[in-house]
């Protein structure tokens, strides 16, 4: 029973783990009508960019649209994030997917890479992704520790019984015969 945890219940959430353990910005599914159009930084993004949450980002296309390039922005150009890193433009969101045909319907992950001094985002394919395993850890809740109730005499009796304990030999007792079965006897 060593996969017990006792003196804890299990919460019912989990931690949010890191999907990729290079830089990457994600943009969320358009599931239902009017939905947001997120981008979510991860947190190898946020350190190559250097931002922070409520810090601003601006995107950058090339003229022949080949080129999508992201900076932090100075003062209060681009767009504002939100504390989580997160940030929601619809025209920069429908414009992205307009260049890289993307499937709006689902989730799309942009890795940011290192090109000419820029930093641009280029598509991950299923194959080129290889997601960061991190193991999710489950927290517990402490509860106080119960003590069982024993009496003494329990104690002691279960005590004893833990031990060794040898086998006494029964004694067998004959009951005596009944009248009808001395009868029985003598007819056969």
């Amino acid at each position: 029973m060593e996969n017990l945890i006792w003196d804890g219940v299990p919460a019912q959430r989990t931690r949010k783990s890191e999907k990729y353990d290079f830089a990457v910005v994600t943009m969320s599914a358009i599931d239902k009508p009017g939905a947001g159009r997120k981008f979510t930084f991860n947190k190898a993004a946020q350190s190559v960019l250097g931002i922070n949450g409520e810090d601003r980002v601006s995107f950058g296309f090339s003229t022949d649209r080949t080129i999508i390039a992201i900076r932090k922005a100075a003062g209060d150009a681009g767009l504002k994030l939100t504390k989580t890193c997160t940030l929601s433009d619809k025209r920069t969101y429908d414009f992205i997917a307009k260049i890289l045909d993307l499937d709006i319907t689902q989730e799309t992950d942009l890795e940011i890479v290192a090109s000419n001094g820029l930093l641009t985002l280029n598509r991950l394919t299923p194959t080129e992704a290889a997601p960061f395993e991190v193991e999710e850890e489950e927290t517990y809740i402490s509860a106080p520790a119960v003590e069982p109730v024993v009496e003494e005499e329990q104690a002691e009796e279960n005590f004893e019984l833990a031990g060794e304990v040898e086998e006494e030999e029964e004694e067998v007792f004959e009951l005596p015969a009944t009248e009808s079965e001395e009868s029985t006897e003598d007819v056969w």
